[in-house]
C-alpha cells in the first residue's frame, strides 16, 4: 500500500470514530486498533495527534461542502439558496454534524485547527456569495454586497445549526429555515 493510500485508510479510520464518538473520546489507542495497525504505525504518517484531526477534519469539511454544492451547480439562485440554507440546518444528530462543533471547540486550543477551520467557513461563506450574486445578475436578489449578506446569512444558520444540534428534528430545522429564509428576503428584497 502507497504512503498517500495508508493516510488515506487512517484518515478515514478516524473520521469514523469521531462521527461515532467525537473529537474528545478519541485516543491513539482506539484509532490504531480500529484501524489494524500499531500507534507508532499512525505516527510514522502524522507528525502528531493534532495533524492527523486537523487532516481529517478538513477531509470531512470538503466531502460536505462539495456533497452541499454539487447539486446547486446549474439551479435558478432562488433555489440555490434555499437549498443551501436547507442543507447548513440539521434536522438530525446524525451525518457528523458535531463533527463541525468538536473541531470549534478544539480549534479554540490548536491555532492550525482553527487556521484551517476558518478557511472552510470562508469557503462556504464564498459558495454562498456566489449563489447571492448570481441571483443578483439574475435580477432575483437585489444588495450591493453579496460577500456581506452571506457572511450574515452564514452566521445565522450556524447559529440555529448550533442549537439545532441539541435538539434537531425535521419540524425545528425547517422553522429554523423559514426564519433564515424571511431574513434572506429582507436583506435581498425577495418574498419566499
Amino acid at each position: 500500500m502507497s504512503r498517500n493510500d495508508r493516510k488515506d485508510q487512517i484518515i478515514g479510520a478516524a473520521l469514523e470514530l469521531f462521527r461515532s464518538k467525537g473529537f474528545a473520546d478519541v485516543s491513539t489507542r482506539d484509532l490504531a486498533e480500529h484501524a489494524g495497525l500499531s500507534r507508532s504505525h499512525v505516527y510514522h504518517y502524522f507528525s502528531d495527534w493534532k495533524e492527523l484531526r486537523r487532516e481529517a477534519f478538513i477531509r470531512f469539511a470538503n466531502e460536505q461542502l462539495e456533497a452541499v454544492g454539487e447539486p446547486l451547480q446549474g439551479v435558478a439562485p432562488l433555489e440555490a439558496l434555499q437549498g443551501f440554507l436547507r442543507d447548513c440546518l440539521p434536522d438530525s444528530a446524525e451525518d457528523g454534524w458535531a463533527l463541525w462543533l468538536d473541531a470549534w471547540d478544539e480549534a479554540m486550543y490548536d491555532q492550525e485547527l482553527a487556521e484551517a477551520y476558518l478557511k472552510i467557513n470562508g469557503q462556504w461563506q464564498q459558495m454562498l456569495a456566489q449563489i447571492v450574486h448570481r441571483g443578483v445578475q439574475a435580477g432575483v436578489f437585489r444588495c450591493s454586497s453579496p460577500e456581506r449578506v452571506a457572511r450574515q446569512l452564514f452566521a445565522q444558520t450556524m447559529g440555529y445549526a448550533d442549537d439545532l444540534l441539541l435538539r434537531a428534528s425535521p419540524e425545528a430545522a425547517a422553522a429554523a429555515l423559514a426564519e433564515v429564509l424571511e431574513v434572506a428576503g429582507l436583506l435581498l428584497g425577495f418574498e419566499d
